[in-house]
């Protein structure tokens, strides 16, 4: 069931859910050029809307969009479907923000038809901390030597 949506925008928590979003995007991350995406948008908990591709949860729509999509979506048990156009891009920052690639690439998430020229994401956007990075379950910060 496709979404109507008046324009398009950015999913939030890019830097949170990049280990996600990466392991979507499996060998297309190598061309590191835009993808494009049919995304779902689900119901979360409370309020919330989360935007699935390639059966992962890579973002969340924004309140300001959850209000207009939540009333399109089927009931929660509901076994439909409801699908978006979307694009999987990345964005690289110098120097690298959280979250970000050591080449400083940070994959983002665009809903709905993707524009000529995607509008940079507003600052104070994603509110979830970065996870810690961990190797088989230990953060990297506790196998480094002590001072």
């Amino acid at each position: 069931m496709p979404l109507m949506l008046t324009g398009g925008f950015h999913a939030s928590e890019a830097p949170a859910l990049q280990r996600a979003i990466v392991q979507a995007l499996g060998a297309d991350r190598a061309r590191g050029v835009p993808v494009q995406a049919e995304l779902e948008i689900v119901r979360g908990r409370g309020e919330h809307l989360a935007v699935v591709w390639r059966n992962a949860i890579v973002g969340f729509v924004p309140p300001d969009e959850a209000v207009t999509l939540a009333p399109q979506l089927p009931p929660a048990r509901s076994r439909e479907v409801t699908i978006v156009d979307g694009s999987v891009f990345p964005v690289v920052h110098q120097p690298p923000q959280p979250g970000a690639d050591k080449r400083g690439v940070l994959w983002r998430i665009w809903v709905g038809r993707v524009p000529d020229e995607i509008p940079p994401v507003p600052d104070g956007f994603d509110q979830l901390d970065v996870p810690e990075t961990k190797i088989l379950g230990v953060p990297v910060s506790r196998l480094r030597d002590a001072p």
